[in-house]
């Protein structure tokens, strides 16, 4: 079998030599996951995610090469394998996400049911961020490689990734997360607390303030990232995806 290193190596090539877009590239790497994605042991993946944060460790370290020309064409080479490895880490993401499963709840308990509505929400809100992020990266790839059509496609599949979430108040459900049923404590229990001056109703409102801080946190990398998207269509004077994005900052801040 062909390595997933030889194949984005083999498709850097091409892309770099132009005998075929970013885009191409990268529905061909998808090809050769889908194929393959089941023989991808773990002890690979951990591998594949190291030597791409040493890539990206050795990119900010680079020094600028006096060699106008030459070290186009290295950037050029560096930046489509970095961002062929991205989308590979983002496959290999999405595939174990498809076969994770959310626990069914074995309690009617209000609280049970409310974190769990908060925790699911911020999954979706971290699996759309993540999406995003590297929808913007490949996106970035194309305006450095000259191709404004597809910088403007790839920026608008980023910004569909946050509307999605835009009906969702993390805060709110945060907030609507209700105190938790406190469990009876025995003497002894009872003892332990006094003597440390542990009161069970402290324990409680800290959980709902870890909850609660959580979402708030979530809502400002969502806020984070649509401002990155407004100020990228503001570079390219797309008008739509301008207006878009504003709407959806609005949205989020609660306006």
């Amino acid at each position: 079998m062909i390595t997933i290193d030889e194949t984005i190596a083999t498709l850097t090539a091409d892309i770099n030599e132009k005998r075929q877009s970013l885009d191409d590239g990268l529905f061909a790497l998808q090809a050769w996951f889908d194929r393959n994605v089941e023989l991808f042991n773990d002890d690979e993946r951990t591998a594949f995610s190291d030597r791409l944060n040493a890539e990206k460790n050795a990119a900010k370290s680079d020094s600028t090469d006096s060699n106008t020309t030459t070290a186009a064409q290295g950037d050029d080479s560096s930046l489509i394998s970095s961002v062929l490895r991205l989308h590979a880490m983002r496959l290999l993401y999405r595939f174990d996400e498809r076969r994770r499963s959310i626990p069914a709840l074995t309690t009617t308990r209000r609280y049970a049911r409310a974190k769990q509505r908060l925790q699911v929400a911020l999954r979706e809100a971290e699996l759309a961020l993540n999406e995003a992020r590297v929808d913007t990266a490949i996106a970035n790839a194309h305006n450095i490689l000259e191709d404004r059509g597809a910088n403007r496609r790839w920026l608008q599949d980023a910004l569909t990734r946050l509307q999605t979430l835009a009906h969702k108040d993390l805060v709110k459900l945060a907030e609507a997360v209700p105190a938790p049923d406190l469990p009876p404590l025995n003497p002894l229990q009872r003892a332990g607390f006094w003597l440390l001056g542990i009161k069970q109703e402290e324990i409680g409102r800290r959980t709902l303030l870890s909850l609660r801080k959580l979402a708030q946190l979530q809502t400002n990398q969502l806020t984070e990232m649509a401002n990155l998207l407004l100020g990228s269509f503001e570079a390219i004077e797309d008008n739509l995806g301008i207006q878009q994005a504003l709407r959806l900052l609005a949205q989020l801040n609660g306006a």
